[in-house]
């Protein structure tokens, strides 16, 4: 026995609660904005590309025809397109336009899934949004893979950026082009940051081996009083702690006394 018939209200989008005459522009976890909020060119273009909904051949006249009709784009795939952009301006980095995280590991992008979550549509209506976007050309996707260990290729979370052309549509190109700068500033002052940091943590780390190292007693009978034999003993052991960070203090002694001894054999 089948089941009984529940009738269904359609305002207008496919069953999908899309109303025409009052679209929803709400993200469902909305973007922080102010002090410690996204950049203030994201939100500005945010809030501009609501205009598309009502004038859609005017603002946008790629996204209007991405499907390939002359036709106006109808109103549903509109606030799709529209709730998707948001949101993926909402995890754009500014310096490379890229959707995702910046982490310390690398730059983690976003999937589509987790993209679907921040708009609160479904999976299916986020991925046809996001065709219509990059047929658009205002979105580009390209699909990493790695090689697992058995040889076989796994796909990696598809890398998204935002063309810079939509923030040029709503005027905001110059204003993209000083935001672009300043993070890229800001960028590479951290990097040179964690780099700096890095040289002193290694510094500190070379100094306390090599003082270990000097207040161990020489190992070498022929050559138990000589000082300068100690000295390129101890840069050598250094040399290759940097090369063999997880090596034991004795066998980095051991190492480097047989590279001294292979280099200039004791003569007798």
């Amino acid at each position: 026995m089948g089941r009984a018939y529940v009738p269904r209200e359609n305002l207008g989008g496919n069953f999908c609660g899309h109303d025409p005459l009052c679209p929803r522009f709400a993200l469902e976890k909305p973007a922080k904005t102010g002090k410690g909020g996204i950049p203030r060119i994201l939100t500005l273009c945010s809030e501009r590309l609501k205009g598309y909904y009502y004038s859609p051949r005017k603002l946008i006249p790629s996204l209007d025809l991405a499907n390939g009709s002359q036709r106006q784009q109808r109103s549903e795939r509109r606030e799709s397109c529209l709730l998707l952009l948001m949101a993926l301006l909402k995890h754009t980095d500014v310096a490379s336009l890229r959707v995702g995280i910046p982490t310390q590991d690398g730059f983690l992008s976003l999937t589509v899934a987790f993209i679907a979550t921040q708009t609160g549509m479904t999976l299916k209506r986020v991925e046809r949004a996001l065709a219509d976007l990059k047929a658009a050309g205002l979105v580009t996707i390209a699909q990493p893979r790695k090689r697992r260990p058995d040889g076989s290729w796994q796909g990696l979370a598809a890398v998204k950026a935002v063309s810079r052309h939509l923030f040029g549509l709503f005027g905001l190109g110059r204003m993209l082009q000083r935001e672009r700068a300043k993070a890229s500033k800001r960028l590479a002052k951290k990097s040179k940051h964690r780099e700096t940091a890095g040289q002193a943590r290694l510094t500190l780390a070379l100094k306390a081996l090599a003082g270990k190292l000097s207040s161990k007693p020489n190992r070498t009978p022929l050559q138990a009083g000589d000082l300068e034999y100690r000295r390129r003993r101890d840069i050598k052991a250094l040399e290759l702690k940097q090369a063999h960070p997880h090596w034991s203090r004795e066998r980095l002694i051991e190492e480097a006394e047989r590279v001294l001894f292979a280099l200039d054999p004791p003569r007798g």
